[in-house]
């Protein structure tokens, strides 16, 4: 830690005592709830405030909004799968557990794994008011003025409701200073979307009160130095809504400021410079770069030039995020994801129009040398594989990556077929979290039962040793095949070297994957293939069903099992959504061997053809990059 973090964390400390006396006291604070709402322009006014944004209104009905019989229930859901009714605002209930959290200052509420009231992101998830924005697109789309009205009624009732449920500083929905910004920034958009409806002056009242306070202690709690990482750009984006949205508070000059320049900063080190993520995973990278291009937006729309990094940092992240999905529900679940979105997951900010699979140009073979990335799409009936080469995370602690060196995933016609089995939880099951973002879990070769990487016991995020993964060589016309070599060295302090070569056989339509672990001594070798379909197990691999088509899989090299809902591994499972799993077909091959080892996996469509016989000629050229490397 250098001075200036050893500064930065004593002012923060600092920050914390002061704001503590000024909530206990009343006296110093700048805000309060009974703060008239027509001193500030975005209250007053009758036309939209905020830019227009391209939503995705497809999957969005009123069957999200229910309307029960007398009762007036309304019933809405978040990005967390949770379902929120203004009949049972609960903002301290554990969803998982049942129990409720203590209102009591944020600092002092422990919320990691051990902790006995559940796993704290649920919890979040729904303070986060991203509900609201839903109610405001059916506001938006429907005719009908009782629901519309109704709607509204139901926006300012959940806001209040939050207010008051929430004092400031007290209770788990301040232990994340960016929980507070997409607070902000969603209470915003929800209410420019139905300001011409008839509002409650005391909801306008308590949008300010929730912007000035949460901006006032978002300035004070910045993530900055070893803490920055998505969540610093989360925290700048609220400072710059508060400012421009509501200039007339007396801090908006320096939140604009401050929010600005630290987001330019951060920006172009969280969005890499081929538009990947520092911190290895897509669901955070599209977080932030819809908050990049969020921001964009709002300065244009106010006829002020955005900072070039941050537009910069937009533009790339999209394009890399629409190289690997086709929309942000069909994103890789590469890394850490905790399903969350900067604003709702009907906003298209960051993502062409909607297209189909089929309507895609064949593109080449496409390497993202910053992230560790690259994908080789075969012909229309082939799919497209994913190749993992980059590092853990970011630095120092390598955050919410996963030990997935070497890693490949295989989609079919835009389904997953050999996937990545997620992330399930943070603070909850802590042996489940070590599964899920450890080795075994994903489509590569554990070496004595142990991860790539070194988990750190003490966190649910932290790494103790990370590794290096690099591509070493590769090729789009080896004897007719695209080819791409790589390496890491996660198990280097066994004197052990992981190898794997991704091959694409587009006459036939086959794929290969080579792995060769070098070393030294006897090692038990486990290579994992985590399968997201129907499989039938035979004597020398297995069959999948893989849309209408169906394919052999043949692992050689070691003893293969298949596994499903092991719980004592444990292993074969999957998490489609934060908080949930599901059992999952894992094929596991392995043997205890001395060293060098070779594993190949074949991956062959069943269509009745010839498939050609491996040629020797190609693993021996690979052998020989090995050794030149």
């Amino acid at each position: 830690m250098n001075l200036g973090e050893f500064l930065y964390r004593i002012r923060r400390q600092a920050s914390l005592i002061v704001m503590w006396i000024k909530q206990c006291t009343g006296y110093g604070l700048p805000f309060n709830k009974r703060g008239n709402p027509q001193n500030h322009a975005f209250c007053r006014s009758k036309l939209p405030c905020l830019p227009q944004l391209p939503w995705f209104y497809e999957d969005l009905t009123l069957s999200d909004f229910i309307i029960e019989n007398d009762q007036q229930a309304c019933i809405i859901s978040n990005q967390a799968n949770l379902s929120v009714s203004t009949d049972d605002l609960c903002w301290h209930t554990a969803p998982d557990t049942g129990r409720s959290w203590p209102l009591k200052l944020f600092a002092r509420i422990p919320f990691t794994s051990s902790n006995p009231m559940g796993d704290i992101q649920l919890v979040w998830a729904r303070s986060r008011l991203q509900n609201l924005i839903v109610l405001g697109l059916i506001s938006n789309l429907t005719n009908d003025l009782r629901i519309k009205c109704q709607a509204a009624q139901y926006m300012e009732k959940i806001m209040l409701s939050w207010i008051d449920a929430n004092p400031w500083l007290k209770g788990v929905n301040y232990i994340s200073t960016m929980e507070c910004a997409l607070r902000l920034i969603s209470a915003c958009h929800a209410f420019d979307q139905i300001r011409n409806e008839k509002i409650n002056p005391q909801a306008w009242q308590g949008l300010v009160y929730l912007v000035h306070s949460h901006a006032y202690f978002i300035r004070r709690r910045l993530c900055l130095y070893s803490y920055a990482g998505n969540h610093t750009l989360g925290e700048c984006a609220g400072l710059v809504y508060a400012a421009i949205l509501f200039p007339e508070l007396p801090d908006a000059e320096e939140w604009l400021v401050v929010g600005l320049t630290i987001m330019e900063q951060e920006a172009n080190i969280q969005i890499l410079p081929d538009g990947g993520n520092r911190e290895q995973s897509f669901r955070y990278l599209a977080l932030i770069v819809d908050l990049c291009g969020l921001v964009t937006c709002l300065l244009r729309h106010y006829g002020k030039f955005p900072p070039d990094g941050i537009e910069r940092a937009w533009m790339r992240g999209k394009d890399y995020l629409q190289a690997f999905a086709l929309s942000p529900d069909n994103l890789p679940a590469i890394g850490d994801s905790d399903d969350g979105y900067a604003l709702s997951p009907h906003l298209r900010l960051s993502w062409k129009d909607s297209f189909h699979a089929s309507e895609l140009p064949a593109a080449p073979l496409q390497i993202f040398a910053a992230s560790g990335y690259s994908k080789i799409p075969g012909a229309a009936n082939h799919g497209t594989m994913r190749f993992s080469h980059g590092k853990l995370g970011r630095a120092s602690t390598f955050g919410h990556g996963h030990a997935d060196a070497l890693s490949v995933c295989w989609d079919l016609d835009g389904k997953p077929i050999l996937v990545d089995p997620g992330t399930y939880l943070y603070h909850a099951n802590a042996r489940f979290r070590r599964y899920f973002r450890g080795t075994s879990a994903h489509n590569t070769i554990a070496v004595d039962d142990t991860d790539q990487a070194l988990q750190n016991e003490k966190t649910a995020f932290g790494w103790s040793s990370a590794y290096t993964a690099k591509l070493i060589w590769h090729s789009e016309n080896l004897d007719g095949n695209t080819v791409l070599l790589a390496n890491h060295d996660g198990y280097s302090a066994s004197g052990v070297i992981h190898w794997r070569a991704l091959i694409y056989d587009g006459q036939s339509g086959r794929w290969m994957i080579w792995d060769r672990i070098d070393g030294m001594g006897e090692h038990a070798l486990a290579l994992h293939w985590h399968v997201d379909t129907p499989v039938e197990m035979t004597d020398d691999g297995i069959i999948i069903d893989c849309m209408n088509s169906s394919w052999f899989v043949s692992v050689k090299g070691g003893k293969s099992c298949l596994y499903r809902g092991n719980e004592q591994l444990p292993l074969g499972w999957i998490s489609r959504k934060y908080g949930t799993k599901e059992p999952l077909n894992t094929l596991k091959t392995e043997i205890r061997t001395c060293l060098p080892h070779e594993f190949l996996t074949i991956i062959t469509p069943m269509q009745g053809n010839q498939t050609p016989p491996i040629d020797d000629n190609l693993i021996d050229k690979l052998r020989n990059k090995c050794s030149e490397s």
